[in-house]
């Protein structure tokens, strides 16, 4: 059997949990190569985003000065949780 892998990522929580499939491919390493970068990548955005945050309340949330500017990404990235990829098998 032919084994294919589904990249993907995840994001929300509880009720609002949600997983979205980006792309399909025959090549674990290119799966790999995929998921290490989003990774990174998100994390890296996720550090410079930190800068716009106060804890507020218990909890992380952006300073009222840029929620018009960077309330938009800041929500999108802290939504998703990671990428990953998924092995299936193909008769």
């Amino acid at each position: 059997m032919k084994k294919i892998y589904i990249v993907k990522y995840s994001g929300g929580s509880y009720e609002g949990y949600y997983t979205t499939d980006i792309f399909v491919t025959d090549n674990k390493s290119k799966a790999t190569k995929y998921v290490t970068k989003f990774n990174k990548l998100l994390k890296k955005c996720n550090k410079y985003y930190e800068q716009f945050e106060e804890g507020k309340f218990g909890m992380k949330w952006i300073k009222d000065e840029y929620v018009d500017q960077h309330y938009n990404r800041w929500s999108s990235l802290k939504d998703i949780n990671n990428c990953y990829w998924q092995e299936i098998e193909v008769r």
